[in-house]
């Protein structure tokens, strides 16, 4: 398995981003009753899964690529299949759908999409696969049959957030926040007015969820000028991630740094533990009362936290990878050495 030095801002950037991923994920349950759920989910929806890409692609190699794509189809399917365990557990229909999915795992086919296409396309000029990828992003939405099928739609609308990575060497843009300091006031500019954007004219705003999901074609009522509010988004996707990338402090946080490197146990078991709650707990019930929806929040935030903790919760993720990464042919060579 590749040794990857950890940078410091990029680990304390992906504990922030799974503790929306959680967040955004508490909130949608209520999005349908409350204007403040709407408000937090288009908020955090406009950057956090594109930004999760962008730091994917800024890490990408083209080293153990079949290892990889196991890896990551494995943790999608392994995905899948916990969540009809546990939707059968709680009484649930199953919801199994082999080569689509509109929930979490989509995040982990999607990878294995880039990961794979991009060391086919290694040697390929990135500035034109960046600048075709928002081309075709922009009028794919005509497409009325796409959707969630094979994560097509994700795959070709979040490619740019990838590409984009692939192009930057992930220690110049710390070195970029040291030499333009000035930046972090306009930063948080940027931030504190798309949260005024959401929660004070959340109506409007909210219309763009469908584009930030990356899932939907265009609907009839933007129909005539998809491409154009495809681009918005792009543009406060880019602006919102670019200042977030900016604040995030670029030091080591003790515990902070720790946990951004067990985010994808986050990712993993979380909407799992959600539906149970929900189901045992009824978790949902807090949301009565304003007491009530506060710590509903800070019970998002804990659940963040204490799945970045490691040890026994890494366990089967850490073993899934093992597999995924061993090679028979090396470990005969080794057996036949010893």
């Amino acid at each position: 398995m590749e040794n990857v030095k950890r940078i410091a801002l990029w680990d304390n950037l992906k504990f922030l981003l799974i503790t929306f991923v959680v967040i955004g994920h508490f909130a949608e349950a209520f999005c349908e009753s409350s204007q403040v759920c709407r408000g937090i989910y288009v908020c955090i929806y406009a950057f956090h899964m594109p930004l999760f890409l962008f730091i994917s692609g800024l890490f990408h190699s083209n080293r153990n690529i079949t290892s990889k794509c196991l890896f990551f189809i494995s943790v999608g399917f392994a995905r899948k299949i916990m969540m009809v365990l546990v939707r059968l557990l709680v009484g649930k229909d199953p919801n199994f759908d082999l080569l689509a999915d509109n929930g979490l795992p989509w995040f982990m086919f999607v990878l294995a999409i880039y990961t794979f296409v991009m060391y086919l396309l290694r040697n390929k000029n990135k500035t034109y696969l960046l600048v075709a990828g928002i081309i075709l992003a922009c009028f794919v939405g005509f497409d009325k049959s796409i959707g969630d099928y094979l994560y097509i739609s994700r795959a070709i609308i979040f490619f740019p957030c990838y590409v984009l990575g692939t192009m930057i060497n992930p220690n110049s843009l710390v070195n970029f926040k040291k030499r333009f300091r000035w930046l972090l006031p306009l930063s948080a500019l940027v931030l504190v007015l798309w949260v005024f954007c959401c929660f004070a004219k959340t109506d409007a705003v909210y219309n763009l969820r469908p584009l930030f999901t990356g899932r939907n074609p265009f609907s009839l009522s933007i129909e005539a000028y998809g491409p154009l509010a495809r681009l918005l988004c792009y543009f406060i996707t880019a602006v919102t991630s670019f200042s977030m990338i900016i604040l995030v402090p670029s030091s080591h946080i003790p515990m902070v740094s720790r946990m951004g490197t067990h985010s994808l146990d986050v990712y993993f078991w979380h909407g799992l533990i959600l539906v149970l709650l929900n189901n045992f707990a009824h978790l949902g019930d807090l949301f009565v009362s304003f007491s009530g929806k506060i710590l509903y929040f800070v019970i998002a935030i804990l659940l963040s936290v204490i799945l970045s903790q490691g040890g026994f919760i890494s366990y089967p993720l850490n073993k899934l990878k093992q597999l995924c990464y061993y090679d028979i042919r090396k470990a005969k060579t080794k057996d036949r050495a010893v």
